[in-house]
């Protein structure tokens, strides 16, 4: 199974000062963001694994943070029976 990792910036969620102990990010949607990202990924036949997810700030910045994995083909398996 082929896996990659990942790091996305969120862009538009950036924490901003409200006093000088304390900094809030704007107003987002988790599964919004997940969403995108999953759509990204299904392009090439990856899989985004749900729990490797790392949410991260730097320097202010959300980045989210991840495995991806390709898409194995099932295989199918015949039996025979005979009488």
């Amino acid at each position: 199974m082929e896996s990659k990792i990942f790091s996305y910036k969120a862009d538009g969620i950036v924490l901003a000062p409200v006093d000088g102990q304390l900094s809030i990010s704007p107003v987002f949607d988790r599964k919004e963001l997940l969403s995108k990202l999953k759509g990204l990924f299904n392009v090439d036949d990856y899989k985004v694994d749900e729990r490797t997810l790392d949410y991260k700030i730097k320097d202010g910045q959300l980045y989210i943070e991840g495995v991806i994995t390709k898409q194995a083909e099932a295989k199918s398996i015949g039996f025979m029976s005979g009488k």
